[in-house]
């Protein structure tokens, strides 16, 4: 068995620069990205005997992933290039690498791309909801799952299971979370603006959780001196 396995997918034509699907629907690019990541864990396992292989391989993933970046690659691209990682590494100029499959160095390459994408997406997000809290007059962005925390069922009933709110005046951020695995499910984090340590409490019932995040969120308001705004109540 080829414990590097190539895309199952249909092979779109090469790295493009260029932000259309390349004939790749969700469920086909969500495909994809799985592969991708699944194949660049086993970088280290593979290589890790092998030194000087490992040096080299990493030199060519730098090479392609700067190639990425300077593309401004998006999810599309980096789907052409795992399917035909053997001509993506030709049109970069990037030599193969003796004993290193192709398709592990694009995939590694694809995989470092696509969280440059996530970080880029989140900042993005974050921007926008603050930008529209203070178009309200709120004092409170929501980053992150719905604007009230009793609203969070658990991931496991299909619902929202976290939900991320951050206080413009002071830049705490107010986190809750479920994790329907744990024995303590329901979890609040406060993370400071000032880079401190954040803090937590995690809890086996709903009740008690749901009291904790409104403590929190007072406790921030207060300190920072602002209470609720319009919306916030």
């Amino acid at each position: 068995m080829d414990p590097f396995p190539g895309p199952s997918h249909g092979t779109p034509a090469g790295l493009r620069r260029d932000h259309g699907t390349s004939g790749l629907d969700e469920k086909d690019l969500a495909g994809a990205r799985m592969q991708w990541r699944s194949v660049a864990e086993t970088l280290f396992p593979a290589l890790m005997t092998d030194p000087a292989g490992y040096a080299g391989a990493v030199e060519a993933i730098g090479a392609v992933a700067a190639a990425f970046t300077a593309r401004s690659a998006g999810l599309a691209e980096l789907a052409a290039a795992f399917a035909e990682p053997e001509r993506c590494l030709a049109d970069l100029g990037v030599p193969m690498r003796p004993g290193v499959p192709p398709v592990l160095l694009v995939a590694t390459a694809c995989a470092m791309r696509e969280r440059v994408l996530i970080t880029e997406d989140v900042r993005r997000c974050r921007a926008e909801a603050v930008r529209r809290a203070r178009e309200a007059g709120r004092c409170w962005a929501v980053l992150q799952g719905p604007d009230r925390v009793e609203e969070l069922t658990g991931g496991g009933t299909g619902g929202p299971s976290a939900c991320s709110h951050l206080h413009l005046p002071s830049g705490t951020e107010l986190r809750a979370t479920i994790d329907a695995w744990s024995t303590s499910p329901f979890r609040v984090d406060v993370i400071p603006a000032d880079g401190g340590a954040p803090s937590g409490a995690a809890f086996g019932r709903r009740e008690p959780w749901l009291t904790e995040f409104a403590q929190r969120r007072s406790e921030i308001e207060q300190r920072a001196g602002s209470g609720p705004r319009r919306g916030q109540e």
